[in-house]
């Protein structure tokens, strides 16, 4: 073989394995919970939005509680990262806003179970 063979075969092995794609790493992090009131009942219609904390991008995923008060949240994103902010809001203004952080040993998932508190300071007796 000539030494221009083997420079073209050279430089289209090259060529190829610079066109290939590598293939990205994703993490995925997600939070399911259920949220009840003071009275351990579920809680429906809470919005839940699960937020990066150190981003230069806004990415964040949105949920709303169902009947039973659950949710589920989650993100994928290309970086390893350890820690997420979760608000819980209720547009209706009946049980204050909250926010919590959560920390991840790995990627998965986090169950959680919370009491949201009323807006109003209520009274029992």
């Amino acid at each position: 073989m000539s030494s221009k063979s083997i420079f073209f075969l050279i430089a289209a092995l090259l060529l190829t394995t610079a066109c290939l794609k590598q293939p990205e790493n994703t993490y995925t992090y997600a939070v399911e919970g259920e949220i009840r009131n003071i009275v351990n009942l579920p809680v429906e219609g809470i919005r839940v939005i699960m937020n990066r904390t150190y981003s230069l991008k806004n990415e964040a995923d949105t949920a709303y509680t169902d009947a039973q008060g659950k949710y589920h949240v989650s993100l994928t994103v290309s970086l390893r990262q350890r820690i997420f902010l979760v608000d819980y809001s209720d547009p209706r203004l009946k049980y204050r806003d909250t926010l919590r952080r959560f920390t991840f040993e790995d990627q998965g998932t986090l169950y959680d179970t919370m009491s949201l508190k009323s807006r109003n300071q209520v009274d029992p007796f």
